[in-house]
């Protein structure tokens, strides 16, 4: 694949995904004002279980439609009928037992939440074949379109219920919103041969790739979110809503830059696998410009917690601060191997990315199940024992499917650490500077974020950094079309 095809999927999906900010994050800061942590806690324990079920939904069949070298009409109908089981089964499945979680939680709301959310599974079939298609022909710009209109559709149902006073029901019914505008445009659209009439011929090796697939992706997700289950028994649904606060503000950074990175990287590794071409070398650099930007970020949230929180979701958030910083430190280390899973399945490997998943997810429920007898800060605080494993983990495999040494992938990132170093000085003089003249918030974060940015360009310049060679080419690239 070629360097200019990759630039214009990703200018693609970053215009989808700053797009999509736009709305997300005005709409989060007025919900955040219209929402109590209580209601915020009661809705998150509800997307942790539809979130699970979402894995299972898709069964893999997305990678293996962008990864799949000769990909024919049988292969999309088996693949069509495959999500549109799983998808109406749990669809089924979450309507039968959402009394028993509601009944486990002493908290009835969760079984209306859950009923609104089944209608996602529903609607889901009829658009993720067509999303996946239109990933693997790395058709973007279409992609854009269907986002941004389903976040508007989200944003808009849930301002307007919330605001209306339907508390946590408002969330759900966002979403449902969302999917069904995607469905709507993706069926008018109708990508080539994305609805076809159900059958399950030669879906054996779909069923095998998509079996290793979604068990990796269950115990990833399951890993990454089970933590909520055990914050909302432990602690309450008030203390959750504050922690899924607190990583709402780290996965700010997903929101803005990882998904728009992640979703070119699998069709893009994959196509170039397909060609026969390393992928050390896109490895290493996508890795270089992602962690260029990662963790001055995550430094950032980390010195500015409070006052971000504070100015972005108002005064009732800002417990939620200390655990802000302790998951920006805990997860920088994951930042080499952000693009570990998508290489891996994007050469076939998702036994691998299993393998890890099995080692690394037990181990971190178990650290946040043994740290929730302490604190909620200590919850937070052995973050950092799994993100170490798991990067640890995903380099051995990395090294030993791609044919690479730790230097060759991670070489690049050394610029990265001492960018971030950089940045969070300046970032840091600016805010005992901010302290000592007394400033408010407004102007106090202003002051910071400009001496940050600031220090972040002086630093990526004077360090060569791979980002900022990227951020040449796409002003290059900009001018000449206005030209």
């Amino acid at each position: 694949m070629t360097q200019g095809s990759v630039r214009g999927a990703l200018a693609w999906s970053f215009a989808e995904r700053y797009l999509s900010l736009l709305i997300t994050v005005p709409t989060t800061m007025i919900l955040a004002r219209l929402l109590t942590p209580t209601q915020v806690g009661v809705y998150s324990l509800c997307a942790v279980v539809t979130n699970l079920a979402s894995i299972l939904r898709d069964f893999g069949v997305s990678e293996y439609l962008i990864q799949e070298r000769e990909l024919d009409r049988e292969k999309l109908r088996s693949a069509f009928t495959i999500t549109l089981m799983m998808a109406w089964g749990l669809a089924l499945t979450i309507f039968l037992g959402r009394h028993l979680l509601a009944d486990y939680y002493r908290e009835p709301l969760l079984a209306d939440l859950l009923l609104v959310l089944c209608l996602n599974f529903v609607m889901l079939p009829l658009a993720s074949p067509s999303f996946a298609l239109l990933n693997r022909e790395m058709a973007f710009h279409t992609v854009c379109v269907v986002q941004v209109a389903a976040n508007l559709a989200n944003a808009a149902t849930s301002i307007g219920l919330a605001w209306h006073g339907y508390g946590a029901l408002s969330l759900a019914w966002g979403p449902v919103a969302g999917i069904a505008m995607q469905v709507i445009i993706l069926v008018w659209l109708r990508p080539r041969e994305a609805l076809l009439w159900p059958r399950l011929r030669g879906a054996g090796r779909q069923l095998r790739f998509g079996a290793m697939f979604t068990a990796s992706r269950l115990v990833e997700s399951g890993s990454r979110n089970g933590h909520e289950l055990i914050i909302g028994k432990q602690f309450g649904f008030t203390s959750l809503g504050l922690f899924s606060r607190a990583t709402g503000l780290i996965d700010l950074l997903a929101t803005t830059v990882s998904s728009a990175v992640l979703r070119v990287a699998t069709p893009a590794f994959a196509a170039d696998h397909r060609a026969g071409h390393s992928l050390i070398g896109p490895y290493a650099k996508g890795t270089a410009i992602y962690s260029g930007v990662a963790w001055p970020f995550f430094g950032g949230v980390a010195l500015l917690s409070r006052d971000v929180l504070a100015l972005l979701f108002g005064q009732q958030w800002v417990d939620a601060a200390p655990l802000a910083t302790l998951l920006a430190i805990s997860a920088m280390p994951y930042a080499l191997t952000v693009l570990a899973p998508n290489a891996l399945a994007a050469t076939g490997h998702v036994k691998r990315r299993l393998t890890v998943a099995l080692w690394y997810g037990p181990l971190h429920l178990i650290c946040v199940l043994v740290a929730s007898f302490w604190s909620l800060k200590a919850v937070a605080a052995v973050f950092l024992i799994g993100n170490l494993v798991q990067t640890s983990l995903y380099t051995h495999h990395l090294t030993t499917v791609l044919q690479a040494t730790p230097r060759q992938l991670f070489g690049p990132s050394w610029a990265s650490a001492k960018l971030a170093v950089g940045c969070c000085t300046g970032l840091a003089l600016a805010e005992l500077a901010c302290m000592e003249w007394s400033l408010p918030l407004l102007p106090r974060l202003l002051v910071c974020i400009v001496a940050g940015t600031a220090s972040w360009i002086a630093c990526a310049l004077w360090l060569d950094h791979p980002v900022m060679g990227e951020l040449r080419r796409a002003l290059s690239h900009l001018r000449s079309r206005h030209a």
